[in-house]
């Protein structure tokens, strides 16, 4: 194989995925997009004329969409943790990098835009029926945008978990990260006790290190998060892929 990034095996690879799991996809999209129309159908009825309703159901369709995705992502490599299919899908004639890509494309670009759609099929309708099609603009705010940016990164967790896992993928990756937290959590507060707690430092709002602590969490923590944990988990994707190729 060879390993140089082609766009046109990457292009082949993705029509392969979408063939080989549309019917899956259509199916779990159908009942969700279903209930939810439902739902949204009933509530707009009884609340008409009520912008709250109307928010609140936006709110659960981001609900969904934060959910589905990491669902959907977690399982994104499931025939390669199927020992039936697995040979075949390792054996593809498509490097490590155009399955990664590949299979990033499918989990986030594409599932946000069809969700995007469904979205905003349901939020019409509900508009509608509440007697404030109007007020459908308003619905897709700010926060419906930061919600997709914070998608975009802590997706790339349940991918991560996807390449890792062979079945349960999104479980364990929900477990990992609950783990991993609370092992952070108690390692930076038994630190951070060990070296001011027993001195009478301050490291709260108004102690000596308000400064300091402002500048991690206002400044370091966010460049973190934004711009180097999505890049740092999908590299290390791309290194789990080689070794399940191995």
């Amino acid at each position: 194989m060879n390993p140089v990034f082609d766009f046109t095996r990457l292009g082949f690879f993705i029509r392969r995925q979408l063939y080989m799991n549309m019917g899956a996809l259509w199916i779990s999209l159908a009942a969700v997009v279903g209930a939810m129309l439902i739902i949204s159908a009933l509530f707009a009825y009884f609340n008409p004329q009520d912008t709250d309703t109307l928010l609140g159901l936006r709110n659960m369709y981001l609900v969904v969409f934060m959910i589905g995705g990491y669902m959907f992502t977690s399982n994104v490599y499931h025939e390669m943790n199927s020992p039936q299919k697995s040979f075949t899908f390792l054996t593809l004639p498509v490097s490590a990098t155009e399955r990664l890509v590949g299979a990033w494309i499918i989990s986030s670009p594409v599932y946000i835009v069809v969700y995007a759609a469904c979205m905003a099929l349901l939020g019409f309708i509900s508009c509608a029926i509440a007697k404030q099609p109007d007020y459908f603009p308003a619905l897709f705010d700010r926060p419906v945008l930061i919600c997709v940016q914070v998608f975009l990164v802590t997706q790339t967790l349940f991918f991560l978990g996807a390449c890792t896992f062979k079945g349960y993928n999104f479980l364990k990756t929900l477990l990992t990260i609950i783990v991993v937290g609370m092992a952070l959590a108690a390692y930076s507060g038994g630190l951070g006790y060990l070296l001011f707690g027993n001195r009478g430092v301050k490291v709260g709002p108004t102690g000596e290190f308000k400064e300091t602590a402002e500048f991690i969490f206002t400044k370091v923590i966010p460049f973190i998060f934004w711009y180097l944990l999505a890049p740092f988990l999908l590299v290390v994707s791309y290194f789990k892929l080689k070794e399940r190729q191995v």
